[in-house]
């Protein structure tokens, strides 16, 4: 029982870790309608700059959201390097549904 514990533990740290799907990035243009409102999303800009917000609205020019702490926060889209947007609920459902695939499928 043990090793089933250990085992559940590491694939749902993996599966948190890689929950992220990329929405847009320098080889795939950033969409006008990629973006939903009321959605994380982690956006890059060319300087290096991570900035984690919840989208509040579009404009065709910026991309306003709020950060954690707070921060009203607007992105200039031709300044974004790259877009991720957060999935943690389908990774969790991914690593368990792994996890029962390995307890029941017989070897």
């Amino acid at each position: 029982m043990t090793i089933y514990f250990k085992l559940i533990i590491l694939v749902i740290c993996m599966s948190l870790s890689s929950c992220k799907s990329i929405i847009a990035n320098p080889g795939k243009p950033l969409e006008d309608n990629s973006l939903e409102l009321n959605q994380k999303y982690e956006i890059q800009d060319f300087t290096a700059k991570i900035n984690k917000i919840k989208i509040t609205s579009v404009d065709g020019k910026n991309i306003y959201g709020i950060s954690k702490k707070g921060d009203f926060i607007s992105i200039d889209k031709q300044q974004i390097r790259e877009v991720k947007k957060v999935k943690v609920v389908s990774s969790i459902v991914v690593g368990i549904m792994a996890i029962a695939a390995v307890i029941f499928v017989p070897i």
